[in-house]
């Protein structure tokens, strides 16, 4: 029962992986994102100097950074999965059940307070900073860069086709050129983001799984580990699956 209910649970969250995959490396919310982290690292840092003391540790600035990413983790993965009380109801079916069929009362109480197991944190910390959360800032940091890109040579590109426009029509082709240079530039931007993903994006969901493969493991093993301590609490014996 243990087995099936995580089997089911966190099926669902693999299932949830690609969905991830999309917001990670999707054009516009790779660029809102890159906002809401710069601005995090803004306040992080200015904070910091209004103080007057020294930087925070980078451990903790990149973890803090990352809070967008492990935001939409959670919303897309972690709470439709493994938060709807879905689990938690399979617990308590599964004490009441091996207490009765250990003849041990007492076993049911013991038992659901050992299974407890919260598998929506579990998953967090095998999702930790070090592994899903920061290396998912990896498209993101590409958007950095072309935030940074932009700032520097769009404003040379939209002038360029301003410059041509002028040439080619007189005063409207200012507009026409600057619509085409702003264009050209948010187009090989575009261009980027969708080759980033083809090569990247596959070993990105494959770490967000193997975190889940990591995190069910975790659970299955402390589960195990709580059914039997507590039956050995209580004095009973369950009888081996046939």
């Amino acid at each position: 029962m243990l087995e099936d209910s995580l089997a089911l649970r966190f099926g669902d969250a693999r299932m949830r992986v690609p969905a991830f995959g999309a917001w990670a490396y999707d054009w516009t919310q790779s660029y809102v994102t890159s906002y809401r982290i710069i601005g995090r690292a803004v306040a992080q840092l200015g904070s910091s100097a209004g103080q007057g003391g020294a930087l925070p540790p980078a451990e903790a600035l990149a973890h803090d950074l990352a809070l967008p990413v492990r935001q939409a983790f959670g919303q897309i993965i972690t709470q439709p999965s493994l938060t709807d009380g879905g689990f938690e109801a399979d617990m308590a079916h599964l004490a009441e059940t091996l207490a009765a069929e250990a003849g041990e009362p007492a076993l049911a109480a013991a038992l659901h307070l050992a299974l407890r197991l919260n598998p929506a944190e579990r998953l967090s910390e095998a999702a930790g900073t070090e592994t899903i959360f920061m290396r998912s800032m990896r498209p993101l940091a590409a958007r950095l860069g072309a935030l940074v890109l932009r700032v520097s040579e769009a404003g040379s590109v939209v002038a360029m086709g301003s410059y041509f426009g002028y040439a080619l029509v007189g005063t409207p082709g200012v507009v026409a050129g600057a619509v085409g240079g702003m264009g050209l530039a948010w187009g090989v931007d575009w261009m980027i983001n969708r080759l980033d993903a083809n090569l990247n994006r596959p070993a990105f969901e494959a770490q967000a799984l193997t975190a889940i493969d990591v995190a069910e493991a975790a659970v299955q093993a402390q589960g195990r580990a709580a059914i039997t301590a507590a039956a050995a609490n209580a004095g009973a014996r369950p009888r081996p699956c046939r």
